[in-house]
C-alpha cells in the first residue's frame, strides 16, 4: 500500500497551497504516495462559532494512522487552532513537517520572508524615493506578517527614514477592513503616503482598486505593493510588485524530506527557501511585457472557464436540489447517487459525500436537542466514487476517512472538508483532484451549496416529523390510544396494495363487540364505562400483540390478523376467553371495570369466496354477532 500523508491547511490559501502541492507531487516518486488534505475555510470575518465548526476538520482524522503529517501554516492564522493542530500532531507519534511554523519536534521548512520584503522596501526607497508608507499588515499575531513588517522597519532605519506605529494598519487579512481604514484616514489624494505596502496580494489589489473607484485616480498613479506573487497579481492592471515565496520549490524540497525521513535517512531540522522580489507595474516601474503575457494567457483561460461556468453552476444547483427536495433520508441518498453515478460534472471522477447519522432521523429531535460541534465515530456513505466507479459501502469509520480505500494506483490528492449547518456537523466531503485543480477552489463552492441545502433539508425533515405526529394524533383514538376509524380506512388501502403485490398471502379479520357497556355506565358511571372500554381494548391488544387493532365504533374493535398471530389465532382467542372467565369468577380480585366481556368473530380470508377484504370483514361481523348471541343466551355478563 502507498504511503498516506495527512496535510492540514486552510482552504482559502488555495493558490499557495496549489503551488506547494505542485512541487510536492512532482518531487514524489510515482505510485508511492497519496495525499489527504484536510481543509478548513475559516477566516477572521467568520463568527467564533463558525470558526470552531470549520476547525473540527482537523479532529476528523486519526493522525496516528498516517505515515507522515504536514502542517501547512500559511493561512491558518488562528493561534488556538494552530496550537490544537500541533498538539494533535504531537500525539500522533508520527513524523511532522511544518511549513512556515516552527514547533519543537517538528521538521521546519519555510521561506525567508525577510529577504524578499527587504529587497522590495529598499527598491521602493532607492528607486522610487519613497519616504512615507502605510504598511497594511495582516494580523498582529501572524509571524509572516510580522516578519514582513520587520523588514520594512529595518529598511527604513537603514535609510534614515522615520517609521512608527502610525505607519502600520492591521487588517486581519480582511480587505474591507483595510479599505474602510484608508477611506477614513485619507480624505483626499493629497493626504496619501508615498506608497501602500501590503502584507499580501489580495490586499494590494483591493487598495489599487480603491484608488480608481473611490478616489477616481489612475491606479498607476499610486504606488502599491503586495506579497505572494499570486496569479491575480500577475494579470491585474497594474501588475502588482510583490514577493514570490516559491512554494513550488518548498514542495519539491518537502518531497525529498519525506523520502529521506521515511527511509531512515538524516534530515536537517530546518530548511529555508529564499523568496524572490518580483517587480511589477504597481510600484511605478512602468510597462511590463511579462505582465502582458500573463494577461493574454488569463484571457484565453477565462474564455474557456466561462464556457464551463454554466455547466458547473447547473451541477451545483442539481446537487443542492437533490438534498433540499428529498422528502426522506432514503430519497436524498437515491437522488445524490443518481446524479453522481450516472454522469460526471465539476465534482470530478473521485468524489464522496458522507453524512452524520443524525441526518437520518433529524426530524425525531427538537432543534435545541440536536448535537452541536460533535464528530461521530462512523458516517453514512451517501455516494462515493473513485476514478468514476461507484464504491459499495453503507458506512465508513472516520479513522478510515475514504470508504473502500485500497491505496492502489497512481499518486492521488484528496481534498477533505467539513459539512455543517451552522454548528451542527452534518458530515464531510472528499474531492479528488490534481495540484493545479486546488487553485479553482471548487471544493469550497460545493461545500457552501451543500451546507446551504442542509438548512432546508433539516427543516423539511422536522416539518415532516411534525406532520406525522399530527397525523398520528388525528388517527389515534383518544380514549384507548389505538388507531381510530380514519386510520383503519387508510390502513385498508395500504393492506390491499400489499395483498395485490403478494406481500401478504393469508390473513384473518377479528371483529369484537364489548358486552354490557350500558350496564356498567348505568351502575357505576361513565368513568367506569371508559375504564371498561380501555380494559377491553388492552385485553384485545395483549392477545393479538403482532397485529393492528382499530377502534371502529363506540364499543366495536377490529383486528387484521396475519403472520404469527394468524397461525396461532385459535389458541390466542381461547386464551382471551379463558382470561375473561377467570376475571368473571373472581369478583373479589377484579373490579367490574376489569371483568370485561367481549364478543368475537374471526373470519379467515378464502380466495374462493372473498372478493376483497370487506367480504372478510362482513363475515367476521356475522360471526361476532353469533358469538354475542351465544354469550347472552348463556347469560355471560
Amino acid at each position: 500500500m502507498k504511503r498516506r500523508i495527512a496535510i492540514l491547511a486552510n482552504g482559502w490559501n488555495c493558490e499557495n497551497l496549489s503551488s506547494f502541492m505542485t512541487g510536492l507531487t512532482e518531487g514524489s516518486k510515482e505510485e508511492t504516495t497519496d495525499f489527504f488534505l484536510f481543509l478548513s475555510f475559516a477566516s477572521y470575518g467568520y463568527t467564533e462559532m463558525t470558526q470552531k465548526a470549520e476547525a473540527l476538520i482537523y479532529n476528523l482524522p486519526d493522525l496516528s494512522s498516517f505515515d507522515l503529517i504536514i502542517i501547512f501554516g500559511p493561512g491558518l492564522n488562528f493561534p488556538e487552532v494552530i496550537s490544537r493542530i500541533q498538539k494533535l500532531a504531537d500525539e500522533s507519534k508520527v513524523p511532522v513537517i511544518s511549513v512556515g511554523l516552527r514547533h519543537p519536534g517538528h521538521y521546519y521548512i519555510g521561506t525567508d520572508n525577510y529577504i524578499g520584503m527587504r529587497e522590495l522596501a529598499d527598491h521602493m526607497i532607492e528607486v522610487h524615493g519613497v519616504k512615507d508608507v502605510l504598511f497594511v499588515a495582516g494580523s498582529k499575531e501572524n509571524d509572516d506578517s510580522n516578519e514582513r513588517l520587520r523588514a520594512i522597519k529595518d529598511s527604513m532605519d537603514a535609510h534614515g527614514i522615520r517609521f512608527g506605529e502610525e505607519n502600520i494598519m492591521y487588517s486581519d487579512w480582511e480587505q474591507m477592513k483595510a479599505l474602510n481604514y484608508i477611506r477614513e484616514k485619507y480624505k483626499t489624494p493629497e493626504d496619501f503616503p508615498d506608497a501602500f505596502i501590503c502584507a499580501n496580494d489580495p490586499l494590494a489589489i483591493a487598495v489599487s482598486q480603491l484608488m480608481e473607484n473611490h478616489y477616481h485616480l489612475d491606479p498607476k498613479s499610486v504606488k502599491v505593493t503586495g506579497f505572494d506573487f499570486l496569479d491575480q497579481s500577475k494579470t491585474f492592471y497594474p501588475s502588482i510588485t510583490t514577493v514570490d515565496q516559491c512554494y513550488d520549490v518548498m514542495g519539491v524540497k518537502t518531497a525529498s524530506m519525506i523520502e529521506n525521513l521515511l527511509n531512515g535517512k538524516k534530515v536537517p531540522l530546518e530548511t529555508i527557501v529564499e523568496c524572490k522580489f518580483r517587480r511589477g507595474e504597481s510600484c511605478g516601474c512602468g510597462y511590463s511585457r511579462q505582465a502582458m503575457k500573463h494577461r493574454l494567457s488569463y484571457i484565453r483561460r477565462l474564455q474557456w472557464e466561462s464556457r464551463l461556468s454554466m455547466s458547473k453552476e447547473g451541477r451545483l444547483f442539481v446537487m443542492e436540489q437533490s438534498i433540499t427536495q428529498g422528502q426522506s433520508f432514503k430519497i436524498v441518498k437515491k437522488n445524490v447517487q443518481d446524479i453522481l453515478y450516472n454522469s460526471v460534472g465539476s465534482e470530478g471522477y473521485t468524489f464522496c459525500l458522507m453524512f452524520a447519522p443524525i441526518l437520518e432521523k433529524v426530524g425525531d429531535k427538537e432543534e435545541s436537542l440536536l448535537p452541536r460541534l460533535k464528530l461521530d465515530d462512523e458516517y453514512l456513505v451517501i455516494a462515493a466514487k473513485k476514478d468514476g466507479k461507484p464504491i459499495e459501502a453503507d458506512k465508513v469509520d472516520r479513522k478510515e476517512i475514504f470508504p473502500g480505500y485500497t491505496g492502489e494506483g497512481k499518486n492521488s490528492i484528496f481534498l477533505i472538508t467539513m459539512l455543517r449547518n451552522e454548528d451542527l456537523i452534518c458530515g464531510y466531503m472528499i474531492q479528488g483532484c490534481d495540484a493545479f485543480g486546488i487553485r479553482r477552489n471548487d471544493l469550497n463552492e460545493f461545500q457552501g451549496r451543500i451546507d446551504r441545502a442542509f438548512y432546508t433539508y433539516i427543516r423539511n425533515m422536522q416539518l415532516n416529523a411534525l406532520n406525522k405526529k399530527l397525523s398520528d394524533l388525528m388517527e389515534q383514538d383518544a380514549l384507548t390510544h389505538v388507531k381510530n376509524r380514519t386510520a383503519y380506512d387508510k390502513y385498508v388501502k395500504s393492506f390491499k396494495t400489499k395483498l395485490k403485490g403478494g406481500e401478504i398471502k393469508e390473513y384473518a379479520i377479528a371483529y369484537f363487540d364489548i358486552n354490557n357497556l350500558k350496564v356498567i355506565n348505568d351502575r357505576y358511571g361513565h368513568e367506569a364505562g371508559d375504564a371498561y372500554i380501555r380494559n377491553s381494548c388492552k385485553l384485545i391488544c395483549d392477545t393479538f400483540k403482532h397485529s393492528p387493532v382499530f377502534r371502529i365504533g363506540g364499543d366495536e374493535f377490529l383486528c387484521i390478523i396475519y403472520n404469527d398471530d394468524f397461525k396461532n389465532r385459535n389458541e390466542l382467542l381461547a386464551g382471551m376467553k379463558k382470561e375473561m372467565e377467570e376475571r368473571e369468577s373472581n369478583p373479589e380480585k377484579f373490579s367490574p371495570a376489569v371483568r370485561v366481556s367481549i364478543a368475537t368473530g374471526i373470519a379467515v380470508y378464502d380466495k374462493s369466496i372473498d372478493k376483497d377484504i370487506m367480504s372478510v370483514v362482513n363475515r367476521a361481523d356475522v360471526l361476532m354477532y353469533e358469538d354475542k348471541f351465544r354469550m347472552k343466551k348463556g347469560d355471560v355478563r
